[in-house]
């Protein structure tokens, strides 16, 4: 209901004007040159990719997450964006005529939660009667902390704050206002001794679809071979980015600003994950999803895919029963 609410004027900026713009471009994905999922479209820019296809697209617009890349995408020129499950699902109870028409990631990364290295905290059973910080109401942090507890036999014995972002939950910790807080990288990996792992998101889930390429139902219909050709690029960029692994790591050195030896110690575990996803959909992932959202008090009830996923622009291979 909380993001219902805030997408529900999403519903207005919608405009008529749908035909593909004959004009540069930028396509809106969220977190951008911040988790390593997005970087296929780090690639697809610095190897010319959209250019090749014959796309009009110079740029990303880095959404900030959640309701926010879903308001940028409508208000845009181009109606095409890489958002959160989570917000797609909160836009399409809003009102807005969405189709999810392809994923970008199964699995949920490197997303960890941590505590000082001196806390005594050596578990997730050592936080019983503590404060664990989140980002923000129903994020994926939010699902996986509500999660993990839950199965752990924890709920309603461990405090949880929402704290607005990683970096303030990391603020918190660090001042001893929490026990424990949402950690990723690069700093994971770089300065792994600043914190202490306790245990990773995906531990709970180990399939977990949640980003995904979405646009409005009305440009899909008047636009499927442009929109074929944006899947095809971000297909060929992550086929890059698994053959391709030494010039993939200059790349991300060069979007995330790190070096190359800092890039090629954070990259090797998200090939390990089969961090991203060609477009192809995970049954077991959209179910993560449903189960965390309804962790949160988002979704009360088993959430129909079909009313949001449509496969018809995947290429045949990719296409997957839900």
């Amino acid at each position: 209901m909380r993001l219902r609410i805030a997408l529900a004027t999403a519903v207005m900026l919608v405009g008529t004007a749908v035909a593909f713009p004959a004009f540069a471009a930028k396509i809106t994905v969220s977190q951008y040159g911040r988790l390593v999922a997005t970087l296929p479209w780090a690639v697809a820019l610095e190897k010319g990719m959209f250019k090749e296809a014959g796309l009009p697209i110079d740029g990303v617009t880095a959404g900030a997450g959640g309701g926010t890349s879903l308001r940028n995408m409508l208000a845009g020129e181009l109606p095409y964006a890489e958002i959160a499950t989570s917000a797609a699902i909160a836009g399409s109870l809003a009102g807005v005529e969405l189709k999810a028409v392809a994923s970008a990631s199964n699995h949920i990364g490197e997303l960890v939660w941590a505590a000082k290295p001196d806390s005594g905290i050596n578990s997730i059973k050592d936080l019983v009667g503590k404060k664990v910080a989140y980002t923000s109401p129903t994020s994926i942090t939010e699902m996986l902390i509500r999660t993990a507890l839950k199965r752990e036999g924890l709920a309603g014995k461990v405090e949880t704050l929402p704290l607005g972002g990683l970096g303030p939950a990391l603020t918190a910790l660090a001042q001893g206002a929490v026990a424990a807080a949402p950690w990723n990288d690069p700093p994971l990996t770089l300065t792994p001794d600043k914190y202490k792992v306790l245990f990773y998101g995906h531990q709970y889930y180990p399939k977990f679809t949640w980003q995904i390429g979405v646009t409005t139902k009305e440009f899909a219909a008047r636009n499927p071979e442009m929109l074929r050709k944006i899947l095809a690029v971000h297909r060929r960029a992550v086929d890059f980015v698994y053959d391709n692994r030494e010039e993939t790591a200059r790349i991300y050195a060069k979007v995330w600003e790190v070096s190359l030896a800092e890039a090629n110690a954070i990259l090797p575990k998200y090939y390990e994950w089969q961090q991203w996803s060609r477009g192809d959909f995970s049954k077991d992932g959209l179910e993560a999803v449903v189960d965390g959202l309804t962790a949160v008090g988002e979704l009360k009830a088993p959430y129909d895919w079909s009313r949001l996923i449509d496969q018809s622009l995947l290429d045949d291979d990719l296409r997957r029963p839900l």
